[in-house]
């Protein structure tokens, strides 16, 4: 007669080799696949790939521009900020080796079309994250134009 402490590893094999077995059969199948995938892919869609983030001041008013990253530079527009000012945040992840954050602030000349540059800064990884600093990877920034006005901003890169 067999002691109760060997059925109980044989019940217990038996019991794996069938699991093991239905999941070999199950892993093998496209529905396999598919609910993995759905699985996996629900888990990724909620998450909102990294962005710059800028908060701008000027004459009282704050404004949250968010600059995605991008992979064409040269097509980056910059924003108006109360048609005194212009910001541009160009935000390179990929190739690793050319990641970098680049911030332009222009003034705008009055009736002329162009906008001046007042400020650039370029940052290169690794970047600081939201919570890691007050006022985000670029620090406060106060910047003038030629006749007196004033533009506050600071940056910082999501997760």
């Amino acid at each position: 007669m067999l002691s109760h402490a060997l059925i109980r590893p044989l019940a217990d094999d038996r019991a794996t080799a069938y699991v093991a077995r239905c999941m070999r059969h199950f892993v093998g199948s496209r529905r396999f696949a598919l609910a993995l995938l759905g699985a996996f892919g629900a888990l990724g869609c909620d998450r909102h790939p990294p962005a710059v983030v800028c908060r701008v001041s000027y004459g009282g008013e704050v404004k949250r521009l968010e600059f995605p990253a991008t992979k064409n530079p040269y097509a980056v527009k910059a924003v108006d900020v109360a048609d005194r000012f212009s910001l541009k945040v160009i935000y390179v992840r990929e190739p690793w080796r050319a990641a970098s954050i680049n911030v332009y602030a222009y003034a705008y000349q009055g009736d002329n079309p162009g906008a001046r540059l007042l400020q650039e800064s370029k940052f290169a990884p690794p970047f600081s994250h939201e919570t890691e600093t007050r006022y985000g990877f670029t620090g406060r920034q106060l910047v003038y134009s030629a006749d007196q006005r004033e533009l506050d901003y600071w940056c910082e890169l999501t997760r």
